[in-house]
């Protein structure tokens, strides 16, 4: 196929393309490539430098006619989300409509999109917790990205696109970078890396599940040759808190390291983990690898790019 990614030089975007390239298909990427943003783009997608808010996308669509669109492409900062909600709607609700709307305008079969089950789900009673309509987001982001799906559903029924949206739990592993994406996992390396203390927010016991990138890049690639439309959470269904993370970093470090608490930043979700029934059964995915190897490799990768 040839597949459109937006956000196909970030983190997991840059995963999705080296996996799509090496399965053989035509990739056409669009990145904003900010210069204070590291980007990883693969020489062999052919790459667009431009914001997937652009008006000059519509002209990349009617340039490349992909046969599907991976979107990946957002806001990503809960905090941004709560301190200015304007913009993360029209980044993550208004612009992406945009980019669904050139899918239907241009003939794409399938479109497939990046979204956040912990972030919908809110702290939902239901653990590990299942695909319901029963969802209780708490920060702007969840709500942008919930309002996407509807989005995503009202486009499949009108229009007959092919719409799966990818509820993933939190990703991690290399590529990630302390800022801007703002993954807890790659923060903690950071502060093991320059010596400064590590901060956790609240008192550790906040938990997530975490996701390692390649895991997640194969149910976008399960997705894309799969019958399957719909919404789905993926995940690995483990439950592991703040305090327990760092632990495992810190004995992969394998020395001690200052750690302090502050406050709970406002629409923190306290506790998420999902439940992946429904991708073992219509993707047939699941997650490959263990917590530990994840954050090892991740953590390799980390002091090998930016310096112990």
């Amino acid at each position: 196929m040839k597949i459109l990614v937006t956000g196909g030089a970030g983190f997991i975007g840059s995963h999705l393309v080296d996996a799509l390239v090496t399965e053989g298909h035509q990739v056409i990427v669009v990145d904003h490539h900010q210069k204070d943003k590291l980007r990883f783009p693969n020489p062999e997608a052919k790459l667009y430098k431009l914001s997937f808010q652009s008006p000059e996308l519509a002209d990349v669509f009617a340039k490349e006619k992909p046969d599907a669109v991976c979107h990946l492409a957002a806001q990503i900062s809960v905090t941004r989300s709560v301190a200015d909600p304007m913009m993360d709607a029209m980044t993550n609700i208004v612009s992406a409509v945009g980019v669904l709307d050139l899918a239907k305008k241009f003939g794409c079969k399938k479109f497939v999109f990046a979204s956040s089950g912990g972030a919908i789900y809110g702290d939902h009673p239901e653990r590990p917790t299942p695909e319901k309509h029963d969802t209780m987001p708490i920060s702007p982001y969840g709500i942008g990205k919930q309002s996407f799906e509807y989005y995503l559903d009202l486009y499949r029924e009108q229009f007959g696109l092919q719409t799966v949206a990818l509820r993933f739990s939190n990703v991690y592993g290399p590529r990630q970078m302390s800022a801007g994406e703002a993954g807890v996992i790659a923060i903690f390396l950071e502060r093991l890396r320059t010596g400064v203390p590590a901060i956790i927010f609240g008192d550790g016991s906040t938990t997530r599940d975490y996701l390692f990138v390649r895991d997640a890049v194969q149910a976008f690639v399960k997705a894309l040759t799969s019958d399957f439309v719909g919404t789905v959470n993926v995940a690995t269904s483990a439950e592991t808190s703040v305090l327990e993370l760092w632990e495992l970093l810190k004995d992969i470090h394998g020395r001690e390291h200052e750690l302090e608490f502050h406050p709970t930043r406002p629409g923190e979700v306290l506790r998420s983990v999902l439940s992946a029934k429904t991708a073992h059964s219509v993707l047939d995915w699941r997650p490959t690898t263990a917590l530990h190897d994840g954050l090892k490799e991740t953590y390799d990768w980390y002091m090998e790019t930016f310096g112990k």
